[in-house]
């Protein structure tokens, strides 16, 4: 039997559930990531991922600036950088340069994929939709990649805690 709760009383019956970080290049040429669990395909043909993002983030505003982004699928050796990337503001210091995160050029875009990622995907926008105090960001996936080490996949089981689990097929 169902009992009615409020989100908040029943949010850890959501875990696990998968971690992304959004990376987006700001018009100074920093790239800011942030680590995201509201991710989603949204079609096969054209093949496209959506990123719920709330207005008051630096993400936000640079998504409506830039057009392009990438979701970067964190390796569970990752759980550093997606707690980091999560908890601090791009607008105060380059998430990046602090960690020493690991980066290689994005094929198609205008940004860099995350080299310890488990997968990375190059989106351009394609449309936005108001959501409450979020905006939903689809994009149409260009280029797509794939670590050449079969990583386990990162996932968030509670606040604040992560495992590993290996999502890709042998």
């Amino acid at each position: 039997m169902q009992i009615l709760k409020s989100y908040r009383e029943t949010r850890a019956a959501k875990y696990p559930e998968p971690v992304h970080i959004v990376l987006v290049k700001a018009p100074d040429g920093k790239i800011n990531p942030m680590s995201a669990a509201w991710v989603m395909f949204t079609s096969i043909e054209p093949t496209m991922l959506a990123v719920s993002v709330g207005f008051e983030r630096h993400t936000y505003e640079l998504l409506k600036q830039q057009g392009e982004f990438v979701i970067s699928i964190p390796s569970e050796l990752m759980a550093v950088e997606v707690e980091f990337f999560g908890s601090n503001s791009g607008r105060d210091i380059d998430k990046l340069k602090q960690l020493g995160s690991r980066t290689q050029p994005a094929s198609i875009i205008d940004g860099v994929l995350l080299s310890a990622s488990s997968a990375n995907y190059e989106c351009r926008v394609t449309g936005s939709l108001k959501t409450g105090d979020h905006m939903i960001f689809a994009g149409e996936v260009v280029a797509s990649h794939i670590h050449e080490k079969k990583l386990k996949r990162l996932y968030l089981v509670g606040p604040g805690e992560f495992c590993g689990i290996n999502s890709q097929s042998e």
